[in-house]
């Protein structure tokens, strides 16, 4: 993305760094729960990452139905462009 925000391989590549697990074959469909088989402590983390990307968003946004599209989504939803 040329505004400064992070395409859905970068966010995913960012939350897999930050929680030290593989979702490189993690689709925007991926729960994080059944699918990608984040734990509480390990959603409550990816929160964590996403606020450390300049972006507030409520607890119940990593819930286990969560998808990492849907999570994505908030992401960009919430995160002003940059110039």
């Amino acid at each position: 993305m040329t505004d400064g925000r992070l395409s859905l391989e970068a966010f995913r590549d960012r939350l897999a760094e930050e929680l030290e697990v593989d979702l490189a074959d993690a689709g925007p469909g991926s729960r994080l729960g059944d699918d990608l088989e984040l734990d509480s402590v390990q959603r409550l983390e990816a929160l964590v990452a996403v606020e450390d990307l300049g972006v507030h968003l409520p607890d119940d946004s990593v819930g286990p139905e969560q998808t990492l599209g849907g999570l994505h989504e908030l992401y960009l939803r919430e995160q002003p462009p940059q110039p």
